[in-house]
């Protein structure tokens, strides 16, 4: 079976338009991808010299002939009518003299290569945004996401969390340095329905003035001297269909602010230094420790972007405001970090009245770090009160307290009645250590569980609970 009764079956075969010309120029076969490509059919072409199509508008260069003058491969870039860019790549065929007796041009379509280049090249833009994120504070992950939900506000929290995250309300988190407004932003990602898509934070506050505006909106190639020559994708598109994370809203200069307007009510963004405007679908959560609507009466802060953010609205309450959870949090961190360090501490009692007593002006962000230090610098297995790097007058309140509700008023009362006072001053300690679990209380103290049981419900009927 000759493979030459399949020869045009075999070309057609071929992803690339071919050209086949003899010596003259004649041209003696095409396939049918260089019939959709150049938009010349084969009754157009066959048997014309390349050259005609060239005087004729059709083409606007031919490589037979360079071809046959070099007897080697020749590549040049092709031009259509239609705005199409062709890669030409002519090739030589000899025969056994070593002379040129057909040229063979390949086509294929540049367009369709400039595309996967650009595809390429932002791809490449956002692995390098993604680098910088992970290298930076800006894309920091919270080191223990665990819920932690103990307080009754803290629990209405959460469940507000649950409802806002359904949605792709743009979102404010307001609260105290170090409350865990990051750790609110992520919870909402995660809760939504963008989770599987990137989660992007930007520190507005970190970022220097002169560099804000292309790290949000990115830049083009050649915007300016010392950038990256291939242009940089900005923070917003590389949070494209993900969530984008503004904390610190407040110390956004007057300049952005009016860009971040726009691009919140447009969905718009263009890169400075272009004019090309491209659409961006992110959710936005701002996050501030600052009084807006004062930084908006000192003229500090833009009144049509606060109501644009305030859409819904997360108030983070201070850790002093919520005592219930601090031992959670502290023995949920020392737990953390006894596992990431290989050791194994525990808090004494002393320890966690003190830890319940500190007003914690640094939140929650100041617990953890107090905790993680703990771990490095603790010898002994138990963390006791003196061992708490606490200021002095937090600890020396504390045991004052203590030493006063040692003191027993023996006024009017018989030992029974005294020691039970005092037996109704430890439970209702431990009802407070053990966050009202009558097990572990049980447990801790080596009592039979339904005495404890008893015994609390005596003090609740009581009025003491």
């Amino acid at each position: 079976m000759p493979v030459q009764d399949y020869l045009d079956q075999i070309w057609d075969a071929f992803s690339e338009g071919i050209c086949i010309t003899n010596a003259h120029g004649i041209i003696l076969h095409v396939n049918k991808k260089y019939e959709e490509i150049t938009g010349l059919t084969k009754k157009m072409v066959i048997g014309l010299p390349a050259y005609d199509l060239v005087q004729s508008g059709k083409l606007d260069l031919i490589l037979n002939p360079e071809v046959f003058q070099k007897k080697e491969q020749v590549t040049k870039i092709q031009s259509l009518a239609d705005g199409k860019q062709l890669i030409l790549e002519g090739n030589p065929v000899f025969d056994k003299n070593g002379n040129v007796i057909l040229c063979i041009t390949f086509l294929r379509d540049d367009t369709i290569f400039a595309a996967m280049r650009s595809r390429i090249s932002i791809q490449k833009e956002l692995l390098e945004t993604f680098q910088e994120l992970s290298t930076t504070n800006m894309g920091r992950s919270p080191v223990n996401p665990k819920k932690i939900a103990y307080s009754t506000v803290m629990q209405q929290l959460y469940t507000q969390i649950g409802g806002i995250a359904e949605t792709d309300a743009t979102t404010l988190i307001l609260g105290e340095t170090g409350v865990g407004k990051d750790v609110v932003a992520r919870r909402i990602h995660s809760k939504s329905l963008r989770a599987n898509k990137a989660f992007i934070k930007v520190d507005c506050g970190s970022i220097p003035e002169n560099l804000i505006e292309t790290e949000l909106f990115g830049y083009v190639a050649g915007t300016f001297s010392g950038a990256n020559k291939n242009g940089k994708i900005g923070f917003i598109e590389a949070a494209n269909e993900g969530t984008l994370f503004l904390d610190e809203i407040g110390e956004l200069p007057m300049l952005m602010q009016t860009r971040l307007l726009r691009f919140l009510q447009d969905g718009e963004i263009v890169r400075v230094g272009s004019t090309v405007p491209k659409k961006i679908d992110v959710r936005i959560i701002a996050a501030t420790n600052k009084n807006l609507e004062k930084s908006i009466a000192s003229g500090e802060f833009r009144s049509d972007l606060y109501y644009r953010l305030k859409v819904a609205v997360i108030n983070i309450p201070p850790l002093r405001e919520r005592e219930a959870d601090i031992i959670p949090l502290a023995e949920n961190f020392l737990q953390f970090y006894c596992n990431k360090y290989h050791k194994q501490l525990e808090f004494s009692s002393e320890a966690k009245e003190l830890l319940l007593q500190y007003k914690w002006p640094g939140n929650v962000r100041e617990l953890e770090n107090m905790i993680q230090g703990l771990i490095v610098t603790c010898k002994q297995k138990i963390i006791k009160n003196l061992d708490l790097p606490l200021p002095v007058h937090a600890i020396r309140t504390v045991q004052s307290q203590q030493v006063v509700q040692e003191i027993p008023n023996l006024q009017n009362k018989t030992y029974k009645e005294i020691m039970k006072e005092y037996e109704n001053k430890v439970l209702c300690a431990a009802m407070k250590q053990f966050n009202n679990n009558i097990s572990k209380i049980a447990k801790h103290l080596q009592v039979d569980r339904s005495t404890i049981f008893r015994k609390v419900k005596e003090l609740e009927k009581a009025g003491m609970l």
